[in-house]
């Protein structure tokens, strides 16, 4: 592999990247929209899907864990 094709595949990777965070980001965003907006009834019922479905943690939506993924990432994006 040529020095060339290799910053192109690094650049590639770094653009990958920074699409994900995006994306992630947006998630974040839309799932703290539903929940606003969601009864408490409708919080129940999502936390008891997601258990059912093996998704569950700690909380209802992982919303923790996400926020902590993202502030690693936009850290080392720095």
């Amino acid at each position: 592999m040529t020095a060339e094709q290799a910053a192109m595949r690094q650049a590639m990777r770094e653009n990958l990247q920074r699409e994900l965070l995006r994306e992630l980001q947006l998630a974040h965003r839309i799932i703290v929209n539903a929940l606003a907006v969601m009864t408490p009834a409708q919080k129940s019922e999502w936390a008891a899907r997601n258990i059912l479905s093996g998704n569950d943690s700690e909380g209802t939506t992982r919303a923790h864990e996400r926020a902590a993924v993202i502030a690693k990432a936009i850290g080392s994006a720095t």
